[in-house]
């Protein structure tokens, strides 16, 4: 019994040993020590965080601030549909619409740059910015 679970241990090591050794590996590791399970994943895996603010909430180690409440505090009858933080440069469109009129829709984009963030450090290397927040509207485009 005791050998076949030796066996199985050393069959396992060997296949995780070059994942082991990968340094996107330990980056991860290292994100994930700093920042936490999910926002850790999440600043190590993509360049940009999207979320639906009427289904979820944002990641407040990425987010310390709603990207979306300036919008909404400046053009309150709109809806929000996504939005999408740039983790590497801190730029985040935030998506709207309200129903025109009986069936047309007035699509726009807003463009909002942090006015507050921290950059995560890996081996003296940028991985990503966190804790994004003093939101500032720095431009709007009507997608018709």
């Amino acid at each position: 019994m005791r050998l076949g679970l030796a066996l199985i241990l050393l069959v396992v090591l060997v296949a995780a040993m070059p994942r082991l050794l990968d340094a996107q590996t330990w980056t991860l590791l290292q994100a994930v020590h700093d920042l936490g399970p999910v926002s850790g994943w999440r600043c190590a895996s993509s360049s940009i965080y999207t979320y639906d603010p009427s289904r979820e909430r944002p990641d407040s180690t990425l987010l310390a601030e709603a990207p979306d409440a300036p919008v909404l505090a400046q053009v309150p009858w709109l809806e929000v549909d996504r939005v999408e933080a740039n983790l590497r440069g801190g730029d985040t469109l935030v998506s709207v619409h309200t129903t025109v009129g009986d069936e047309s829709e007035d699509r726009r984009v807003y463009v909002l740059s942090p006015g507050h963030l921290q950059t995560e450090w890996i081996n003296d290397a940028a991985l990503c910015n966190v804790h994004l927040s003093d939101w500032q509207i720095v431009g709007e485009e009507e997608l018709g």
